[in-house]
């Protein structure tokens, strides 16, 4: 499997958390399930899926940006990446992705999967492809 340049969650799409502290990457579904049928009950805490490496296609495009990387990006390097002059605009965006990615991760422990979440550039047009 390829992943998309700056990838960097791991070798796999999955990342499966163990109750030990460990972990495992694997590239399917299925490959969660035979993992889970390996370990005995409890040693699973949990499954992440890695939308930022998913969704190579999409998140490549310079309209838009991971929500996670901005999330980590300085603040000056954040408001320049989406055009942002004035630091109400950046605050407002940085907390409405953090409640987007903090719902993600809710979801992803109940057993979702992960959503990618991204934050479209200022000026941008964005065309409903339907």
């Amino acid at each position: 499997m390829n992943h998309r340049r700056g990838c960097t969650f791991g070798p796999g799409l999955y990342r499966i958390v163990l109750a030990d502290g460990g972990r495992r990457f694997v590239d399917t579904e299925q490959q969660v399930e035979a993992v889970r049928r390996l370990l005995p009950s409890g040693a699973m805490l949990k499954v992440q899926r890695d939308g930022y490496c998913l969704d190579q296609d999409d998140l490549e495009s310079p309209d838009v940006i991971d929500a996670e990387r901005f999330l980590h990006m300085p603040r000056e390097q954040a408001m320049a990446e989406l055009g942002l002059t004035r630091e109400a605009d950046y605050t407002r965006a940085y907390r409405q992705l953090e409640d987007a990615v903090l719902a993600a991760d809710h979801a992803v422990a109940a057993g979702g999967d992960r959503p990618s979440i991204v934050i479209k550039k200022r000026v941008v047009r964005v065309h409903d492809a339907g």
